[in-house]
């Protein structure tokens, strides 16, 4: 199988690590649940590209598994079913990225023009889903609580995460793209390092190519991984509210409204005794943990 030969025929000791690690996820994961009960959110994003691939590759590992025979040929045949979260506010660049990663490898999208949610909850009326793969990595917005292995949230639909990639690093996901020399969405080549929607999007400043103004070096060029969404900003919508992606889709909230107050008596501030009030209605948990955070060092 491509995918399995360039990483264990490549030289970096940490890639086939995580490798064998995202593999082995996979691998429990169809071994966990029959194949019709799974499925793959692919949004053309580079870690869910990087999933899809390493989806690929787990899935040979399991039939050569099961079959023994299989080790002297190749697994052509990809069963999990994909499921694309198409959205108007998505770039038109990662539809056709999509769509044609698609006709490349043979698959089978569905495609879904409802919010994650909604969408989620008439998938699973129709299908018996019951574990969908995500490209989620430690530093996204829902990855805050997550495992491996991770059932849904109170009040969605129920079925169980399983994030194959949850401990790669901006580092990790390029290495892999590279040396596995498969395509990933051209906006990564215009200084794009991390894609939400058109509205919150721009490249990243720090890729800017000097004496130019509107020229990028691309992604895998940035030297700290840690900055990968300097270039996401917030933009008001013409409703006044603030539009909002994440790296999966998984959590899209419009006309958000967040406030906080420190109330404070003399000296309670320096003691720890002041009162935190806060009121919302609707907060990234990432945005939650940060606010903690900030508020635990004015403390």
């Amino acid at each position: 199988m491509d995918i399995d030969e360039a990483i264990r025929g490549c030289e970096d000791r940490r890639l086939q690590t995580k490798y064998n690690n995202a593999t082995s996820v996979i691998q429990r994961a169809l071994a966990l649940y029959p194949i019709e009960e799974v499925a793959f959110s692919f949004n053309g994003g580079k870690d869910s590209t990087v999933l899809l691939h390493l989806l690929r590759a787990g899935y040979f590992l399991h039939k050569v598994g099961e079959n023994s025979a299989a080790a002297n040929g190749d697994v052509k045949d990809f069963p999990i079913r994909i499921i694309y979260f198409e959205s108007p506010s998505a770039f038109p660049e990662i539809n056709s990225f999509t769509y044609d990663t698609a006709s490349t490898y043979g698959l089978q999208i569905d495609t879904i023009r409802l919010d994650f949610k909604s969408g989620l909850e008439t998938l699973l009326k129709d299908k018996p889903i019951r574990a969908i793969f995500l490209g989620v990595r430690m530093g996204d917005p829902t990855a805050v609580g997550q495992e491996q292995f991770s059932p849904s949230s109170p009040g969605w639909p129920p079925f169980m995460r399983v994030n194959p990639i949850l401990d790669w690093s901006y580092r990790d996901v390029w290495a892999f793209l590279l040396t596995c020399k498969v395509k990933y969405c051209s906006l990564y080549d215009q200084g794009y390092t991390s894609i939400g929607s058109i509205y919150d999007t721009v490249p990243n400043s720090l890729l800017s190519i000097i004496n130019s103004s509107n020229k990028f070096k691309p992604a895998y060029l940035l030297s700290d991984g840690r900055l990968e969404r300097a270039g996401r900003v917030k933009r008001k919508s013409s409703a006044g509210g603030q539009l909002t992606a994440d790296s999966n889709g998984l959590d899209v909230h419009k006309n958000s409204t967040l406030t906080a107050s420190i109330i404070a008596v003399g000296d309670e501030i320096l003691s720890g005794l002041a009162l935190l009030r806060i009121s919302w209605d609707h907060i990234y948990v990432g945005s939650w943990v940060l606010l903690v955070g900030l508020c635990c060092n004015v403390l």
